[in-house]
């Protein structure tokens, strides 16, 4: 039976999220180009940081804190949404960033810390950011230079400009998720549930798209196109046609998700917050599958 076509996104600019370490390592040192190291870990004793960046970084990087930037500030990363204008105002000028540059981001966890500024950027109106496939752990294996310098930043001017179709706040989607494709990027362990914590699994409804089998273990690489379109064709009706929301744990494997998304053309939308959120409310259902 004949394919139907991808539902890709019209009327709007939509740059390629993934760049390759080769083209990466090819544009180096270009001074419109503007590489941030998202470098993390999730939980609640993370390793230093800066001092991953200090020992060693793609040249030219900037160190970017996924905790401090583009998110809400005082309140527990799996429940912080998104940051205001006023703070996402405030990242861009502090991270040097103007509406001429290509952002350029990598991370060395699945993805997931750099796909949540690249979602991020874009919410707040910057379209020109790009992911590194592969990650810092990719960029290593492929032999490329590795820095221990970094540069004054100078204050950048992009002015935000919020693009609400890429978010969806709690009250949206409690609307939306009936007459959406609402797909969970976590592993599947934690979209199964525990069954000695009746407070876990997911929303009502979600498809788990794991993060992880998007990604080849071993390289940390994206799938192919093919491949991917393979494993939605197999596990997620009716994706090609459907408005996709992504979801999550707390809007972080979710970017992944929406990465591979946009890789075929295809825009989705974040419910910011996922399943952290929806759960708080002892009133709203959870699914556990075992």
């Amino acid at each position: 039976m004949k394919k139907e076509k991808l539902n890709i996104t019209r009327g709007a600019t939509f740059i390629a999220p993934l760049i390759t370490a080769k083209e990466l390592n090819a544009i180096l040192g270009q001074s419109h180009i503007k590489i941030f190291d998202v470098r993390g870990t999730w939980g609640t004793d993370p390793r230093s940081l800066y001092n991953d960046y200090l020992w060693g970084h793609i040249p030219t990087a900037t160190f970017l804190d996924w905790r401090k930037e583009f998110i809400e500030q005082d309140i527990a990363p799996n429940l912080a949404q998104v940051s205001t204008y006023e703070a996402a105002k405030q990242s861009f000028k502090t991270l040097g960033i103007n509406k001429e540059d290509t952002v350029i981001l990598y991370d060395d966890y699945h993805h997931m810390f750099a796909g949540r500024i690249w979602w991020a950027m874009r919410y707040w109106g910057f379209e020109n950011v790009r992911v590194l496939n592969g990650g810092y752990k990719y960029w290593q294996l492929e032999g490329l230079p590795i820095s221990q310098e970094f540069d004054k930043i100078l204050a950048g001017t992009f002015e935000p400009i919020c693009q609400e179709h890429l978010r969806v706040s709690l009250p949206d989607f409690l609307i939306k998720k009936d007459s959406a494709c609402v797909l969970d990027g976590r592993g599947i362990a934690g979209y199964n549930g525990k069954p000695e914590d009746p407070r876990t699994g997911h929303i009502p409804g979600a498809i788990s798209a794991a993060y992880n089998s998007l990604i080849d273990k071993n390289t940390g690489l994206f799938l192919e196109k093919e491949a991917i379109i393979k494993l939605f064709d197999e596990t997620i009706p009716n994706w090609r046609t459907s408005n996709i929301i992504s979801s999550c744990g707390a809007g972080y494997s979710g970017t992944v998700v929406m990465i591979a998304l946009a890789n075929l053309g295809i825009q989705a939308s974040l419910f910011d917050g996922s399943f952290s959120v929806w759960k708080q409310d002892p009133e709203r259902p959870v699914v556990q599958s075992f």
